[in-house]
C-alpha cells in the first residue's frame, strides 16, 4: 500500500510540474520561442508525420544502443570474470584497466571517428565501451566476493571447477552483475544520444540538434519527453527481467 502511495505521489508530482509549465506560457509569464507550452509539446505526438519521424529517429537510436550494449556486457562480463578467478588476469590487466576507464567516453568519439568513421560502427563501438566498465567491476566484485565457504564446499565434493565456476561462482556473483548491467543501460543511452550529437548523421541526438537549429522546440522537447519515457521502459522492463532471473535473491532479501 505504501509502495502504491509513493508511486501516486510521484505521479502528481510530474503532473503538477507539466501544469505549471503550460499555466507558466498561457498566462504569459513566460515567453519565449525556446519555452513551448507542453500541449503543442504532446501535439507532435498527435501529428501522423512527425510522431513517424521522432519514432524512426528514436527507433534507429534504440537499435545501435542494444547492439553496443550487448557487446559491452559480453566483453565486460567475460573480462571480469576472467579477472576474478585469476589473480595473474589481474595483475596484468588491472594497471592498463585504471588508466583507461577514468576517460570519459565522449573524449574517446574523435578518435574512434578517425579509425571507424561517423557511422553506426563508431557509435555501437563507444556505446561498448562506456558499458564494458561498469558490468566488468561489478562481475569481478561480484566474483571475489563470492562466500569462501561455498568454493570450499565444492572442493570438498570434488566438483569439477568449470562445474563450480557454472553453478557456484556465477550464481552467487549474479546480483552484482545484473546491477552493472542495470547501471549501464542508462549509459548506453545517454553516451547513443551524446555520439549521435557529436557525430551524427541520424538517429534521436541528431534529431534534437536539427530540431534546435531548425527553431522547432515542440519537436526538440518532444524528443526529449520521447527519450524520458524510453529510458523509463527500459529500466521497468530490466527491472522485471532481474526480478525473474534473480527470484531466489530478492525473495531472500524480503525474509524476516
Amino acid at each position: 500500500m505504501g509502495v502504491r502511495r509513493s508511486k501516486l505521489s510521484g505521479l502528481l508530482l510530474v503532473v503538477a510540474l507539466v501544469a505549471l509549465w503550460e499555466a507558466s506560457v498561457r498566462t504569459g509569464l513566460v515567453e519565449a520561442d525556446a519555452w513551448p507550452a507542453p500541449s503543442r509539446v504532446l501535439a507532435v505526438f498527435a501529428d501522423a508525420e512527425r510522431a513517424a519521424e521522432l519514432v524512426g529517429e528514436l527507433s534507429g537510436s534504440l537499435a545501435r544502443m542494444a547492439r553496443g550494449y550487448a557487446l559491452g556486457v559480453l566483453a565486460g562480463a567475460a573480462v571480469g570474470l576472467a579477472m576474478g578467478v585469476s589473480r595473474a588476469v589481474h595483475r596484468t590487466l588491472e594497471p592498463s584497466f585504471e588508466l583507461l576507464r577514468v576517460v570519459p567516453s565522449p573524449a574517446l568519439i574523435p578518435p574512434l571517428v578517425l579509425f571507424l568513421g561517423i557511422d553506426d560502427a563508431m557509435k555501437v563501438a563507444i556505446v561498448a565501451l562506456a558499458v564494458f566498465w561498469p558490468v566488468m567491476l561489478n562481475t569481478y566484485h561480484g566474483v571475489r566476493g563470492v562466500e569462501p565457504a561455498l568454493l570450499d564446499t565444492a572442493r570438498t565434493f570434488q566438483i569439477p571447477r568449470l562445474r563450480a565456476l557454472r553453478h557456484v561462482v556465477l550464481p552467487a556473483a549474479a546480483p552484482l552483475v545484473f546491477a552493472g548491467m542495470r547501471i549501464s543501460l542508462a549509459i548506453a543511452l545517454i553516451v547513443t544520444v551524446v555520439a549521435e550529437m557529436i557525430a551524427g548523421t541520424g538517429g534521436i541526438g541528431f534529431y534534437l540538434l536539427t530540431m534546435e537549429h531548425a527553431a522547432r522546440a515542440p519537436e526538440m522537447y518532444a524528443g526529449v519527453a520521447a527519450l524520458s519515457v524510453l529510458g523509463y521502459a527500459l529500466n521497468r522492463l530490466f527491472l522485471r527481467i532481474e526480478h525473474a532471473r534473480l527470484r531466489w535473491y530478492f525473495q531472500g532479501a524480503h525474509r524476516p
